[in-house]
């Protein structure tokens, strides 16, 4: 495929209707998924014309000069953070090797843990001089040991992988697959195996519309003040069990997930 083809189709996916957007910034990750730092680097490489992008990542605020899928430099990111000192407006090159391992560490202490990325796209402002081409995002991701080809983990993998903490046990599956289970699990693969098709049956002929992701808590006792709750979206299905006293924590993930 041509360098030209590549670009359309980049510029295309950026224009898709799936696109969700909070206060005018498009979200790039929501519950840790993508990966935070792949997902800002797949933005600079979608990037042909220069512009400033601003990455909000979760309460930080991060903006780059971008051009020709290349990142040049960073102009500002909020917060006071020490780590910034050593990047802002200072042009990235093979040939600054201090820079550029400073501007890794401050991506990868921003984007480790982060829940929610978003973007926005704002016209450039002067940086560097014109020979100052700055570094590919295929290039920035070789140094910073970042595969930009990995596959998201499902909503459903994720929110259960994020949880788990809180969790006494679960069960996901994906297309009528056991995927993955954590803890003791034969309470839930009884459910699992007796009650869940029947379950997803009358939730859809009672509620023939409601195709997105739903969590029911199914309030079954487990002994030991634990109960259950199932969570699906599409063909992927977790079962768990937790504490009680854990329900508004688990509610409250499942919202910011869904953004």
């Amino acid at each position: 495929m041509s360098d030209t083809s590549i670009i359309t189709n980049k510029l295309a996916a950026l224009l898709s209707d799936d696109d969700v957007y909070v206060a005018g910034a498009r979200v790039i990750v929501q519950g840790g998924s993508p990966a935070p730092l792949a997902a800002v680097l797949t933005e600079i490489d979608a990037t042909v014309l220069e512009r400033t992008l601003v990455f909000s990542i979760d309460d930080v605020n991060v903006s780059m000069i971008v051009a020709g899928r290349r990142l040049r430099g960073f102009t500002d990111v909020s917060g006071n953070l020490p780590e910034a000192a050593n990047v802002i407006g200072k042009v990235l090159s093979r040939d600054d090797a201090e820079t550029l391992q400073a501007a890794g560490d401050l991506m990868l202490l921003l984007c480790a843990s982060a829940n929610r990325v978003t973007v926005r796209s704002l016209p450039a402002t002067p940086f560097g001089t014109g020979a100052d081409a700055g570094l590919s995002a295929s290039g920035l991701a070789t140094l910073w040991h970042i595969n930009l080809d990995d596959k998201p983990a499902a909503f459903i993998e994720r929110y259960l992988s994020a949880n788990a903490a809180d969790l006494s046990a679960y069960i996901y599956v994906s297309n009528g697959d056991v995927v993955k289970t954590v803890g003791d699990v034969a309470t839930l693969d009884a459910l699992w195996s007796t009650q869940v098709t029947e379950f997803r049956k009358r939730h859809r002929a009672l509620l023939p519309k409601q195709d997105g992701p739903r969590l029911t808590c199914l309030d079954e006792p487990m002994g030991e003040g634990s109960t259950v709750a199932i969570a699906i979206d599409g063909n992927d299905v977790g079962l768990f069990s937790y504490k009680r006293s854990q329900m508004p924590r688990l509610v409250s993930a499942w919202t910011a997930s869904l953004g």
